[in-house]
């Protein structure tokens, strides 16, 4: 039986490597008469490859958010997408388990559902929005789980077959026993983001502004090396600072207070209790397609923000990202401050909001009734 995931980013691959370690320890746990022979594979990373699966389209390279980085990747992303369709269709049908990456996997699920497979979206496009859902989802899955309450609320309004079990971060930290160090180092944890051009921008800033050691957390698809050298070069050389790679939540919980680029790292940040400051720098060339199209930046960009709809750490966005406006937040969470204080408090509202620590494993469970 065939189990095809497709994960476009550095959370869905990570997510596609837990469902496929959870499904199959759950199905090895099964009665003999209920096991199922499993073939895990389908687009992923480096996590998912490790987890055992077999990688049809490499996605480690995919993340863009600018539109002239979007068409850098086009040719990648076309190639891979329609070796997927072809696989989709001559294939077995099985179960298909997208995950978020909507350009590609809206498409991809209906062209799996057309072809008899069984369709499972985990983690839906924009599923943090309570205005609205994705429209297309009933149409073409047959289940959905989504990581907040109100997703799936508004999801079964419009027809969908949609569950919510808790964010899988929260499952991801449970397996992983993290827990807060009583005696966490002074150090600042710096998440520089996972795509490169991420990284180009965020650099300088983060150079110009952290002249103490520092703990970069590394996202599985940086090239380690490459990194470090663009630091030292940036730096001057400088030792003292560490490089970790693959293993954010173990930064998060033993550093005092983190730099986090913005995106799933910082909802990450707020489950380890570690108090951040959040930001963002894209390249010139996209504030000028910003103003073309007319983008207007929203209220907040960073999850702990949008999930509780206040001002709950600060945001330095653009030109807002100058090492004077950096160090000066950083400065007020490295002491124990009420704005630390403050962040803490609201990151134990942001636990109870995401709900129970066991949805990887719930949503192991439903794939393998679909199956």
């Amino acid at each position: 039986m065939n189990v095809f995931f497709s994960a476009g980013e550095a959370s869905g691959d990570a997510y596609a490597a837990a469902l496929t370690l959870e499904m199959r320890r759950l199905n090895g746990s099964a009665s003999h008469s209920e096991q199922r022979d499993l073939s895990f594979l389908g687009i992923g990373g480096k996590r998912f490859r490790d987890a055992g699966a077999q990688i049809v389209a490499d996605s480690s390279q995919w993340g863009a958010v600018s539109i002239l980085e979007s068409l850098k990747m086009v040719p990648r992303v076309i190639r891979s997408y329609y070796r997927s369709k072809r696989f989709l269709k001559s294939a077995t049908p099985g179960l298909f388990i997208p995950i978020d990456f909507g350009y590609v996997n809206i498409r991809l699920s209906r062209h799996a559902k057309n072809h008899g497979w069984k369709v499972m979206y985990f983690a839906p496009p924009s599923s943090w929005r309570r205005d609205k859902q994705g429209r297309d989802l009933p149409a073409i899955t047959d289940a959905v789980a989504t990581p907040f309450s109100w997703s799936a609320d508004l999801l079964n309004a419009i027809g969908a077959h949609a569950h919510w079990y808790g964010h899988p971060i929260r499952q991801l930290l449970k397996d992983r026993h993290v827990g807060r160090a009583p005696s966490a180092s002074e150090r600042i944890a710096v998440l520089p983001g996972s795509r490169s051009h991420e990284i180009k921008e965020n650099l300088p800033l983060l150079a110009a502004t952290l002249k103490e050691p520092v703990e970069f957390a590394l996202a599985p698809s940086i090239d380690a090396e490459r990194f470090k050298a663009d630091w030292s070069k940036l730096t001057s050389g400088r030792k003292g600072d560490l490089f970790t790679q693959g293993d954010v939540y173990a930064v998060l919980t033993r550093c005092h207070a983190a730099v986090v680029c913005s995106g799933t790292a910082t909802l990450e940040a707020a489950l380890c209790r570690c108090p951040m400051v959040v930001i963002y720098k894209l390249p010139k060339v996209a504030e000028v397609e910003a103003k073309i199209v007319g983008f207007k930046l929203p209220e907040f960009v960073s999850l702990p923000n949008i999930l509780l709809q206040r001002r709950v750490v600060a945001e330095l966005i653009q030109t807002n990202a100058t090492p004077e406006n950096l160090r000066r937040e950083l400065d007020e969470i490295l002491t124990d401050t009420t704005a630390r204080d403050a962040q803490l408090s609201a990151f134990d509202e942001l636990e109870i909001l995401l709900g129970p620590d066991d949805a990887i494993t719930e949503s192991a469970k439903l794939a393998l009734t679909m199956i």
